[in-house]
């Protein structure tokens, strides 16, 4: 190519790398498609930082609902990109469309707008070659390097029912079997431990699903997987707890001292000013904002896990997990163990007494820090065990 130089050339034909190909559902097709932070990255590795730039030259909302709940719009946007190839300016535009949800419609629009920027820039920047997402164009994807997974060569996404030993229950060509599956050995489960560890091998499937089809609600609007977070929820309770609900005037269930305890979520606004002052954890940029690892915790209906698990990511990046669907896959790709992160982070931000572990039998005094009502204790040695118990 005129202008660029050989390294740069050999770079723009070769092959865009099999790993960095995600894949999400469309209807009834299978979609491959490179993230945003991905393809910025990659210019930056090929060009140079101060070798392009871009420019959103029109953006537009074409479609707004504010009378229903969540708010939703979306938005068309043009971008053009500027390659400098020694003396030569390369210009490139594309086009993209994103829709954003939200609990207003600032948020609303704040989500598509950017969506719509991204997939437009990936469009301008995919015409430099296969790294940018140009192999993803062929059928045969001859310019992607690597071999696709077993499950998605003809096309079709499977979903995977895991048991609580990893053993596959049933493999579902539809997300509709798979929650129908996943709740029938929800409700068969009859321990607690046993459902937790059923429920370990299967959130990451749940969030995939939650993020690849969002339209796959009830009739009241209730997504499939906040149906199966609740009968989950339920039926732990159930196993758990073990007897009725305690009458008015009654102490309630201490349910840290139950054989397998439920997590307290410590909240301190202070912690997470300090870590979003923090560098991102991926590339070590600044500003950043903390991240709750939906992981490290039992879901909770309504509820973050505990403000102890946090971590520092930029935007792009706290952007490009949320759109991966599933999170620890998404760590493992980045070489982090995020735990360790926050455990570090929580134990340089604490005092030794407030980080020690409460007292069961005292109900467990967490100083400063403020748990929700009606949870339990659940310290990072626990959480460490349960980590193990989840990776093995």
């Amino acid at each position: 190519m005129t202008g660029f130089s050989t390294a740069q050339s050999r770079l723009l034909g070769g092959k865009l790398l099999r790993r960095h190909v995600k894949t999400r559902e469309h209807g009834s097709r299978l979609l491959s498609y490179v993230e945003g932070w991905h393809v910025i990255a990659e210019a930056n590795r090929v060009f140079g930082f101060d070798g392009w730039d871009r420019e959103t030259v029109w953006a537009a909302c074409v479609w707004e609902e504010a009378r229903r709940e969540p708010k939703a719009c979306t938005y068309a946007a043009r971008v053009r990109v500027r390659v400098r190839a020694g003396d030569v300016v390369v210009c490139r535009e594309g086009s993209g469309v994103g829709h954003g949800t939200g609990a207003t419609l600032g948020e609303a629009h704040e989500s598509a707008l950017k969506e719509a920027e991204t997939d437009a820039m990936k469009r301008a920047l995919m015409t430099f070659g296969n790294l940018f997402g140009l192999a993803l164009y062929d059928k045969d994807q001859r310019g992607v390097r690597g071999r696709a997974p077993p499950d998605l060569e003809d096309g079709r996404v499977v979903w995977t029912v895991v048991s609580a030993d990893g053993r596959v229950i049933a493999k579902c060509g539809d997300p509709k079997s798979f929650c129908s599956r996943l709740r029938q050995a929800i409700t068969a489960c009859t321990e607690g431990a046993f459902l937790q560890r059923l429920w370990n091998n299967n959130v990451g499937i749940v969030e995939a699903l939650r993020a690849c089809r969002p339209d796959l609600t009830t009739k009241k609007g209730v997504h499939f997987a906040s149906v199966l977070e609740r009968v989950f929820e339920e039926q732990f309770g159930k196993l758990t707890v073990g007897s009725p609900e305690p009458e008015t005037g009654t102490a309630a269930i201490d349910k840290s001292a139950l054989a397998i305890g439920t997590p307290r979520r410590i909240r301190d606004e202070e912690h997470l000013q300090m870590v979003a002052t923090q560098p991102c954890l991926v590339c070590g940029r600044t500003p950043s904002q903390a991240h709750h690892l939906r992981f490290a915790q039992l879901r909770a209906l309504g509820s973050k896990v505990s403000d102890e698990w946090v971590v520092p990511l930029c935007n792009l990046h706290h952007r490009a997990l949320h759109d991966a669907g599933n999170e620890e896959a998404w760590w493992r790709e980045q070489g982090i163990d995020a735990r360790v992160e926050a455990g570090r982070l929580w134990r340089e931000h604490r005092t030794p007494t407030e980080i020690a572990p409460p007292s069961l039998s005292a109900g467990g005094d967490t100083g400063s820090a403020i748990p929700d009502a009606g949870s339990a204790s659940e310290v990072p040695a626990t959480m460490a065990a349960r980590g193990a118990e989840r990776s093995a």
